[in-house]
């Protein structure tokens, strides 16, 4: 899922956009940029909205969550990897929902906790699924194609690697870390 950022305060949304009933969130700038693409790690909600997990302008190591009012769907599919979980959570009044990846979704809130403190298990857990959903859906801020020939893909830094994924919009080159357009994904939406 692709979310594009249209606001950067709540208080610029409009009201038949606006479903956020607390106060406190009224007010205030979040971390981030109009016009800019964010890759959605998980989704809950809090208050009778929906707030996304993203890596925002201030990310190091964790996601953050938003109000979805700031944003629009650009990419509305979900990602394979995650899962739902619904449960009371310790702390909160109410039954919270999330959708994100499994290990994240079956211990809510306390892997949140643990991640955002730094613990070490729980960023090594995102960091891999946050790589795995960063090649999962197509970005426009990468424009070319990887070359593809033989069944290897090669990178202008000339390394050379082999992918079998259809289903990733993106290749990662392993030596330089460039994203490519992965050919494999382009063969399959033409088909």
């Amino acid at each position: 899922m692709r979310i594009q950022c249209n606001y950067d305060r709540l208080e610029d949304v409009p009201g038949d956009i606006l479903s956020l009933n607390t106060p406190f969130w009224r007010k205030g700038h979040f971390s981030v940029k109009i016009g800019m693409q964010y890759v959605v790690y998980g989704l809950t909600v809090n208050d009778d909205s929906i707030w996304y997990y993203i890596c925002d302008e201030e990310f190091k190591d964790y996601p953050k969550w938003n109000p979805a009012a700031l944003f629009e769907v650009v990419d509305p599919r979900l990602s394979r990897y995650w899962v739902y979980e619904f449960k009371k959570c310790e702390g909160f009044a109410y039954v919270q929902p999330i959708i994100t990846f499994p290990e994240w979704a079956s211990n809510h809130p306390d892997f949140y906790d643990k991640l955002s403190d730094g613990d070490e298990r729980e960023v090594a857990l995102f960091n891999h699924y946050k790589e795995l959903m960063d090649l999962e859906f197509p970005d426009p801020a990468v424009q070319e194609e990887v070359e593809y020939l033989d069944g290897w893909c090669i990178c202008s830094c000339f390394e050379a690697w082999q992918t079998k994924s259809t289903l990733d919009a993106l290749v990662r080159c392993p030596k330089c870390k460039k994203l490519w357009k992965n050919p494999l994904y382009l063969i399959t939406l033409e088909i």
